[in-house]
């Protein structure tokens, strides 16, 4: 949602610089530069989305600060003898930053019910977030081989083929397409799978994924 908001910002800003410039230069009655606002409006574009996807770049490269080496020391909730109920116990250690505790409690969630993908794809994307991609993506591969429809499962095995590990990003696409079309626009949004989808259709940050930025992410369908 905020990258929609910033291209919108964009977009304004960049039609504000023509219609300010034009007006200057009609005022002027300078007919021999009648191309400038063009020009103006388009390098000011071109240096907000340059900016644009700088932030993007580096935010996607700031240090993991989830799996706290120091975790948060809270009890857990009762345990509740169902599958959700044990998934919930990984889910607490999770969020106090004990990613270690967690996984420790989606395996036991695993062993007592393995036909349930939430736990494979809890347990995967901790371990993503410890950087343990292998075991992330046995996990994410049998999530989905209970769930083909799992949306989470499909974002998470396609960011990491994209970014992290093992890198095919046709593979990447074939996720994100996947999740394109089990959901609707608000949930792309939440997802940002069209922003994910645009660096693996284009092998990560280049001049063609530049240029379509605001375009493509518009467009996705």
């Amino acid at each position: 949602m905020k990258l929609y908001f910033l291209l919108f910002v964009t977009a304004v800003i960049g039609l504000g610089v023509y219609v300010i410039s034009s007006r200057f230069l009609q005022r002027k009655k300078r007919k021999r530069v009648k191309f400038l606002p063009h020009i103006l409006a388009g390098g000011v574009v071109i240096i907000l989305l340059a900016l644009i996807s700088f932030g993007l770049y580096a935010t996607a490269n700031q240090p993991d600060t989830q799996c706290k080496s120091t975790p948060i020391s809270l009890l857990a909730p009762p345990l509740v003898d169902t599958p959700n109920g044990h998934l919930k116990q990984g889910d607490f250690y999770y969020e106090q930053g004990d990613c270690i505790r967690a996984i420790t409690e989606y395996t036991k969630t695993i062993q007592l019910y393995p036909d349930f993908p939430q736990a494979y794809n809890n347990r995967a994307y901790t371990n993503m977030r410890l950087r343990n991609y292998k075991d992330a993506l046995v996990d994410l591969d049998k999530a989905i081989q209970l769930n083909p429809n799992y949306v989470n499962a499909l974002m998470n095995r396609g960011d990491i083929h994209n970014y992290y590990y093992q890198i095919d990003r046709q593979a990447a696409v074939a996720d994100y397409r996947r999740v394109i079309a089990l959901t609707n626009s608000s949930t792309r949004q939440q997802t940002s799978v069209c922003g994910h989808l645009l660096l693996a259709e284009h092998n990560g940050w280049n001049l063609g994924t530049f240029l379509e930025l605001p375009f493509n992410v518009l467009s996705c369908k």
